[in-house]
């Protein structure tokens, strides 16, 4: 009698969300596609028969054997042995010794600003870190879910990205090494929210990180991510929560962060700006910027020695984020402690949702309408963390019952040069419009007059012939509001949008003698 109810108990526990949690179950089957993590040949789609399965092997296997069921699972095995106390489960021998040497104390779910020039990278990255010590961040850990790339063919790559060809895993570093390749080498500002856990959830996902670093999964650019496959530590941290179940076809690392907000996981949160954020933020309060621009280009103390304390205070520490040797740190150990101007960006909680229902009624009587999957395009308001870039995936746009466009991928790297930098601007396009299916390149400059973003790029658009113009425009944007005004050779486009919800805009918009108002819906 005993063994039949104790069948019957693991039974029952097999339909239980939080073991379906563990095994990444969701539409009835698990999201981990690596056979080796399931120790039923039918796991993947039975979650009764990975249990019995689990039970099994565990009673079999020697706990003090570092490849024994309970030490490569040791999530699946502390909950079952909390949850069938009769059966007397023993955990791994190493565990406990583990988790102390581990010994976190507090998780942050950390946010990096976008990189244009990586695909991968274009709509942000999140990855959790791990804080044995809140005074020593950078001996931390982070925990980051990413594609295992095998080719340099764009195609192929692209391909892969969207059809699930790449292996995702998880992996763990030094948090120091995280920060050097995000901030430092990839000029990339990182906003990290301290998240609101107990010690005990906070070793639940230590203990799933502990079974999850040998197995991969299927990687999807705009769904099972690098964003959304971190949800499952939270998930598996707070027994009440399946934020899994909120995200389906469409996840971006923003949106993650704003429901992380809205679900009030978020405890606080701080801005780790890149290098070149500090650089240009330093530079920007320097009076003599001719100097300035002189020492960062050639560090030689004569060129400074006369300018008053401060500014040389300034121009070193500017010059130093990117270039340093001996001579310059003892004579800045001389001039005495400064204090840093703060740097204020937005934080990425306060942007609107990336997928956008629009719909406009133009002076013609014509009806405009359109789906836009993600991300962020030209017309929705800018933030200060993401002015001038803008990349959309799959935006479908009507008028009345007839197709307009499709745009497939859209992207527009509007870069400022400025005093110190000199960055390329540049776009591709990929598409279906008037009839025909087209790829549009451009390249060239942009720049920053009067507070307002001018560009220019010369374009080469390849369709049923190749066809070279330029874009050329202006763009002028104050917090919830937007103006701008694009020549594309051909013809004129003129633009305003006012955001006046969290996830609602007003956008006005007049081309080739068409005008319209519409509204933009984010979700």
């Amino acid at each position: 009698m005993i063994l039949i109810s104790s069948i019957l108990k693991a039974k029952e526990l097999s339909t239980h969300p939080y073991w379906l949690k563990l095994l990444h179950y969701k539409d009835n089957t698990s999201q981990i596609d690596d056979p080796s993590f399931f120790l039923s040949p039918i796991g993947k789609t039975s979650p009764k028969d990975e249990l019995l399965a689990t039970l099994k092997a565990i009673k079999k296997d020697n706990p003090k054997d570092n490849n024994s069921t309970q030490c490569l699972f040791p999530a699946r095995t502390r909950w079952l042995k909390e949850m069938l106390p009769k059966k007397h489960i023993k955990e791994c021998i190493n565990l406990n010794p583990k988790l102390k040497e581990l010994g976190f104390k507090n998780v942050y779910m950390v946010y990096t600003s976008s990189l244009m020039n990586s695909p991968a990278s274009a709509f942000g990255h999140t990855f959790l870190r791990f804080d044995k010590d809140s005074k020593t961040p950078l001996l931390s850990y982070g925990v980051t879910y990413s594609a295992k790339v095998d080719t340099h063919n764009l195609f192929k790559y692209a391909y892969n990205g969207v059809f699930g060809g790449f292996e995702g895993r998880y992996t763990i570093a030094p948090y120091y090494s995280i920060v050097k390749k995000y901030s430092n080498m990839e000029s990339r500002d990182m906003w990290e929210y301290k998240l609101k856990l107990t010690q005990k959830e906070i070793e639940k996902m230590t203990l799933h990180i502990i079974e999850m670093q040998k197995f991969y999964s299927d990687y999807y650019f705009n769904s099972e991510n690098c964003a959304y496959n971190l949800l499952w530590f939270i998930d598996i941290a707070k027994e009440n929560i399946e934020l899994t179940k909120e995200f389906n076809y469409i996840v971006t690392p923003l949106d993650i962060i704003k429901k992380l907000k809205d679900k009030s996981l978020i405890e606080s949160s701080k801005l780790r700006a890149s290098k070149t954020t500090k650089i240009k933020n330093i530079y920007k309060s320097i009076k003599r910027k001719d100097i300035a621009q002189k020492f960062y280009n050639n560090p030689d103390i004569s060129i400074i020695k006369n300018l008053p304390i401060d500014e040389q205070q300034k121009i070193i520490d500017m010059t130093m984020l990117d270039k340093s040797n001996n001579q310059l740190l003892k004579y800045r150990s001389k001039l005495g402690i400064s204090k840093d101007k703060k740097i204020i960006k937005t934080d990425p909680t306060h942007t609107n949702l990336s997928s956008r229902l629009n719909i406009s009624l133009s002076d013609k009587s014509q009806l405009l309408y359109g789906f836009r999957a993600s991300y962020h395009d030209i017309y929705d308001i800018d933030y200060d963390f993401n002015f001038g870039e803008y990349i959309s995936f799959f935006d479908i746009q009507m008028i009345d019952d007839r197709l307009k466009s499709i745009d497939f991928i859209k992207i527009n790297s509007l870069a400022i040069i400025d005093d110190l930098y000199h960055p390329i601007s540049w776009g591709l396009d990929i598409g279906y419009k008037n009839e025909k299916a087209y790829i549009d390149g451009k390249a060239g400059v942009s720049f920053s007059f009067y507070n307002t973003l001018i560009f220019y790029e010369p374009t080469i658009e390849l369709s049923n012939q190749i066809k070279l113009g330029y874009q050329t425009g202006a763009i002028k944007r104050f917090h919830k509001t937007k103006f701008g005004i694009i020549d594309n050779s051909s013809d004129i486009e003129s633009f305003f949008t006012y955001q006046f919800d969290d996830n609602m805009a007003i956008n006005i918009r007049k081309k080739s003698h068409l005008f319209s108002f519409g509204l933009f819906y984010y979700f």
